[in-house]
């Protein structure tokens, strides 16, 4: 039998563990935290627009919002000792916040009655949060699994645009909108691009191509409720609002802009 799931108290659990980092960061520091407790509000709340999208039950959209909720819970200590967003062999932050929650129990803390989840959704939920970041989803994934990591993975991308637009270029990428505008792509950022893939971070090379590859996460949308609800919230076309200082690089961009707006439109 399907358990509730309190979100209210939930999310008060979460606010009270986000709390902490109030007390031990810098100005830079806070402000990227602070960015991520907004975001992963957020998150959950695009994984129950797309749950009630998709016409999931009561308890299974409350699944896919508590996996929003949860998903970036290993960005903090990143953001602590990295002072940055970016993924690495040592510090996967997707990777790491699974093994904060499950491994060390702090989902306990969190979910008043986790233990009263059967133990296929705690799976769920595991790999829904271990893999929302990979570059492809692994093999061997039941259709359950696979539903849920897909999702939140969908989720996550319509809120980077936002979170880009209002954090600040600087808060996000560690540089500034005029160095990044002064700056050109990497074919093989291009190259993927074109294929409608997400990029490869591990191919990025040039400070515009951070930007571009976020851009590229439009292509991650596949389902029509994620892409109508990105266009409509305006975000992905703030990110484009811009101009690189060298033409042909501008002129490059402007092929860009035109294939998301076809992909984009609903």
């Amino acid at each position: 039998m399907d358990i509730e799931l309190d979100r209210k108290e939930i999310e008060r659990r979460c606010d009270e563990y986000f709390s902490i980092y109030d007390e031990v960061t810098g100005e830079r520091v806070y402000e990227m935290c602070e960015a991520k407790i907004e975001h992963s509000h957020i998150v959950a709340s695009n994984c129950d627009h797309i749950a009630h999208d998709l016409d999931f039950s009561r308890y299974d959209t409350d699944l896919a919002w508590l996996i929003g909720e949860l998903h970036d819970f290993g960005r903090f200590g990143q953001i602590i000792v990295t002072q940055t967003f970016r993924d690495s062999d040592v510090w996967n932050h997707a990777h790491v916040g699974a093994n904060l929650l499950f491994d060390y129990g702090l989902v306990d803390d969190l979910i008043p009655n986790w233990g009263d989840v059967c133990e296929e959704d705690q799976l769920v939920v595991y790999k829904a949060v271990y893999h929302h970041s990979d570059f492809h989803l692994p093999d061997g994934l039941t259709e359950r699994e696979h539903t849920y990591c897909k999702l939140i993975r969908e989720a996550d991308q319509m809120d980077i645009f936002r979170t880009i637009v209002e954090s600040g270029w600087e808060t996000i990428y560690g540089h500034t909108k005029e160095e990044i505008l002064a700056s050109d792509f990497s074919d093989a950022i291009v190259q993927a691009f074109f294929r409608h893939e997400l990029a490869d971070y591990s191919k990025r090379t040039t400070y515009a191509d951070y930007h571009l590859a976020h851009i590229a996460l439009c292509f991650g949308l596949e389902s029509l409720a994620a892409r109508r609800k990105s266009f409509e919230q305006g975000y992905i076309l703030q990110m484009m609002d811009i101009e690189f200082a060298q033409p042909e690089v501008n002129g490059a961009f402007q092929k860009i802009k035109a294939e998301v707006m076809d992909y984009l439109d609903c």
